[in-house]
């Protein structure tokens, strides 16, 4: 996902709405938890972040694929 100048264009960059609240929820809840746990709680899960990042690179779907298959798959009008 691209960085997003405006609240606005950072909303558009999700499928749909429910999918920009539970990214919202989600940092919320992370902001919490930083500041909630030592730095080596966190070294920690940065570790298992990054490998999860690193095999979603293989995933057998493309981003189009998996929206498709959810059904929230956005059509660009123009």
């Amino acid at each position: 996902m691209s960085v997003s100048n405006t609240p606005e264009e950072w909303a558009s960059a999700f499928p749909s709405r429910r999918d920009l609240k539970e990214r919202l929820e989600f940092i919320r809840l992370y902001v919490f938890r930083l500041k909630q746990n030592p730095d080596e709680v966190f070294r920690e899960q940065v570790k298992l972040i990054n490998s999860l990042l690193k095999s979603s690179k293989s995933f057998p779907l493309s981003r189009e694929k998996y929206l498709r298959l959810k059904g929230e798959l956005r059509v660009k009008k123009g």
